[in-house]
Parts: structure tokens; C-alpha cells; sequence
């Protein structure tokens, strides 16, 4: 049975400066990998072949920007890949999956737009709570609702 996943990516920290969530996620998106914190809440229900949506967090973020497939289970970071993790999040993370038929979409969907029709938002007024954390569970049926918005 294939999960479907909601994959948050944030601002990231250096010591002098911010990386925004944007460019964080070209960065994942160009190195087809997705780095993980092995103590997040449902890393250890994510296997290959998973449907994640993106969701762009941070200053210039609340929105839907893209899609993937997986390509790997979770695995140990190769030191290759540590090389392309910049920044305070993820450089604690440990652990990676790696990305196949990788979207991004033209026009990123705002959350603010598909709060109403998304099940998972069970709170309408503070559904930027139900984005914390960096992997979210996603129905099949709230799947395919970002899914068709992002195709018009």
C-alpha cells in the first residue's frame, strides 16, 4: 500500500545568514534526494514508492509547490550527499530518501485557497498548526484534491 506524504520544508539557518525554504527545496529537488530526521514522527512508516506533495514553509512559503514519488527507503546519508546539506535544520539529519518524477508546479497552490477542502485541516482558523513538523500523513482523498488543483 502506498502512503502519500506531506514533505515541509522551512528556512534554514547558517551562522550569518538565512537560506529560504525555496531555495532549500531546488537544492533537494536538484541532488534527488530528501534529507530526514530519523525521530520524526512517521519516518519509519516511509518507504519507496510513496507519494509526497511539498509544502514550502518560511517566510515566503504556505503553500503547495510540487510533488514526488519516492525512489528508495530510508537509508543512512552517504557522505556525498551530506555534502549538499546546508543549514540549520537539516544538517542533524541523519537519514535520506531519494526522489523520482519530481513536479514543480508553475503555480504554487495556496493553503489559504484549499484549507476548506482539505479533511486533514480540521481546524479551518489555525490550520498553520497542522504544518509543524517535517512529515505530515495525507489522505488519498486530500492527495488528489492538491493534486487536481495543481493540474488547472
Amino acid at each position: 500500500m502506498v502512503n502519500r506524504w506531506i514533505f515541509v520544508v522551512i528556512d534554514h539557518k547558517t551562522d550569518d545568514k538565512i537560506i529560504k525554504a525555496i531555495d532549500i527545496l531546488k537544492n533537494r529537488i536538484k541532488e534527488k534526494f530528501w534529507s530526514l530526521n530519523k525521530n520524526t514522527k512517521n519516518f519509519g512508516r516511509i518507504k519507496k514508492d510513496d507519494e509526497v506533495i511539498f509544502y514550502l514553509g518560511g517566510m515566503d512559503g504556505q503553500k503547495f509547490v510540487g510533488r514526488c514519488t519516492l525512489d528508495s527507503d530510508p537509508y543512512p546519508m552517504t557522505l556525498d550527499q551530506k555534502k549538499h546539506i546546508i543549514g540549520y535544520p537539516s544538517t542533524l539529519f541523519t537519514h535520506s530518501v531519494n526522489l523520482r518524477d519530481i513536479e514543480l508546479w508553475e503555480e504554487p497552490l495556496l493553503v489559504t485557497d484549499l484549507k476548506g477542502e482539505l479533511n486533514f485541516i480540521k481546524n479551518k482558523d489555525l490550520w498553520q498548526k497542522y504544518f509543524r513538523g517535517s512529515i505530515k500523513s495525507l489522505s488519498e482523498e486530500d492527495y488528489r484534491t492538491i493534486l487536481s488543483k495543481a493540474k488547472r
